[in-house]
């Protein structure tokens, strides 16, 4: 019997227990509910002032401004992908054309014979064939541009150089006493010259032997003297002159070394003419008198004509066709600019008319 009232004391005790841990459990989740109705009251309340509503709305646009920017960000990426994977550029579906030829009188050792210069190619243009393909696999081949020039003023006319020979021929020597060049239309400007694509800008005083001076033709002022000039083999002149044959027009540093020794007077701005200037080329030397800054006297002695930047004297031989190649110029062009060979001929004939 004594079992059974201890097993009926165990039952009571854990009866008891599991009532107060109910009582306990009601408590902590009356407790709980009181706590949320609490804390649910206060949010309500907030949301009423309009406080948290603000907050969110400030969330949501930063939310869709995050979103905008990503974007962005993916599309700048997908920009900067290679141009392989990415189709075909438009250099590839355009054309290229070829660049126009240049005319003789396009190179600024050319003066042209119409008022304007051909002008050259925008630097813009992709459709040149200066830019190859963006897609060529091998090494474009450099092609020379032709050397353009738009020059500040119109060529003189006929009428306006004859003028101009007229005044100047009162002061005006010769530049040397070899043969006169006024009977021979080749001696003289605007003559072809085939074998550097160009056209004449001087005359030719030819004196068939060494020792003859060439002589200032009015009174100046050296600006430019070249007496140690070394002429390049035959070789290598050949190679400066293909380059004017594709260009069909002298480069204009390619003529200075077809000048050799040479001297260039300034005669400043002569009264009813312009700004005169005058270049002694093809000389063997250069008289020593002649520096750069100093004085020159018409009628002083420049150098010694010989043929110095022929091809001639590319080849070693200083004594062949020795002569002057004497150039007069006003406002930047050489006297006769653009004229016909008679035209020519007599504005010179009268240049020299009075000359001593």
């Amino acid at each position: 019997m004594k079992p059974l009232r201890s097993a009926a004391a165990a039952v009571r005790w854990c009866g008891r227990t599991f009532a107060q841990s109910l009582k306990g459990l009601g408590r902590g989740v009356k407790a709980a509910i009181g706590w949320l109705r609490k804390w649910a009251g206060k949010i309500l309340s907030s949301l009423k002032s309009g406080r948290v509503l603000l907050s969110i709305a400030a969330l949501a646009v930063a939310f869709v401004i995050g979103i905008v920017v990503s974007q962005a960000w993916s599309s700048d990426s997908s920009d900067d992908t290679p141009a392989s994977s990415a189709g075909p550029s438009d250099a590839e579906t355009e054309p290229t054309s070829s660049p126009s030829e240049p005319d003789d009188e396009s190179s600024s050792t050319d003066p042209p014979t119409t008022p304007e210069a051909t002008p050259a190619s925008d630097p813009g243009d992709r459709s040149s064939a200066n830019y190859p393909p963006d897609n060529a696999d091998a090494d474009p081949v450099p092609t020379p541009a032709p050397v353009f020039v738009v020059l500040d003023q119109q060529p003189q006319s006929y009428q306006e150089a004859l003028e101009d020979a007229a005044r100047l021929s009162r002061d005006i020597v010769w530049p040397s006493a070899c043969m006169s060049p006024l009977p021979h239309p080749d001696l003289l400007p605007n003559a072809p010259r085939t074998y550097r694509s160009g056209i004449h800008q001087g005359v030719d005083f030819r004196c068939f032997a060494r020792g003859h001076p060439a002589v200032a033709a009015l009174d100046g002022r050296a600006v430019l003297v070249v007496g140690n000039y070394d002429d390049p083999d035959s070789d290598k002149r050949d190679l400066l002159l293909d380059v004017a044959a594709q260009l069909e027009a002298t480069p204009p540093y390619t003529l200075l070394t077809l000048y050799g020794n040479h001297v260039v007077i300034d005669h400043g701005v002569v009264p009813d003419v312009g700004h005169v200037v005058t270049i002694y080329a093809h000389l063997e030397s250069v008289d020593p008198d002649i520096r750069v800054g100093e004085a020159v006297q018409a009628g002083q002695t420049v150098g010694e004509i010989g043929n110095r930047g022929t091809h001639a004297a590319a080849n070693g031989d200083f004594y062949t066709d020795p002569h002057l190649h004497w150039e007069l110029h006003i406002d930047n062009q050489y006297l006769g600019a653009g004229l016909t060979a008679a035209e020519t001929r007599f504005v010179y004939t009268t240049l020299f008319a009075e000359a001593s």
